[in-house]
């Protein structure tokens, strides 16, 4: 099966120049937890409950191993790191501990395990259900509103963000999809219980 791709204008302060074409992947969506663990069961023949009690134990053996300073490499996909964030200060004695805090964890994929998803991916051209209609705003504005409303917001839901930004519920949740792919947001609980908030902050579950 392909994966799809799309053409987009790239971003730029100048409207009045054509912009050249930047190529991105079309999300699918996500794969969750769950499917994922199905599918390797399928795959391997090794038991569901196996498999969900390791990836329990990987995930907190690299969440105890990254909070004390670690680099994590996990199998071929690559090394898990993480990065801080501290007030802008000109001198050492101006800052204190406490002011520094987790960032984001990053995960930095191996050159085999990208070159393996290279070969193994081909590519077929197809339109984007998200790319801005005419007299829509665009991504990238779209993308400014979820980050401003989040700025003040613990979590955003799949309605409020139609609401901010005026997409219908299919589109509204392909693109935050998409935000979830490139690393802005993260998706928390399932079905309508579904909420979004941004990688450095937990959501409270709540129902919309």
């Amino acid at each position: 099966m392909s994966a799809i791709y799309d053409l987009f204008e790239t971003p730029s302060p100048n409207k009045q120049e054509k912009q050249p074409l930047h190529a991105r992947i079309v999300s699918k969506g996500t794969i969750s937890k769950d499917e994922f663990l199905d599918r390797v069961h399928k795959f391997t023949g090794i038991s569901r409950s196996l498999l969900t009690g390791a990836m329990e134990s990987f995930s907190n053996e690299a969440r105890d191993l990254l909070a004390e300073g670690w680099n994590v490499e996990i199998g071929n996909f690559g090394f898990l790191s993480t990065s801080l964030e501290c007030p802008p200060v000109k001198d050492k004695k101006e800052i204190r501990s406490t002011s520094i805090k987790m960032k984001n964890i990053h995960l930095r994929a191996s050159r085999s395990f990208k070159k393996e998803v290279s070969d193994k991916m081909r590519l077929q051209r197809g339109e984007s259900p998200i790319r801005p209609k005419r007299n829509s705003i665009s991504r990238e504005i779209c993308l400014a509103r979820l980050n401003k409303y989040l700025e003040n917001h613990l979590f955003i839901s799949r309605t409020d963000y139609s609401l901010l930004t005026g997409r219908n519920k299919k589109i509204a949740i392909q693109e935050l999809n998409s935000f979830i792919s490139d690393g802005v947001i993260r998706k928390e609980g399932v079905g309508k219980l579904s909420v979004y908030t941004s990688l450095n902050q937990s959501a409270f579950i709540e129902h919309h």
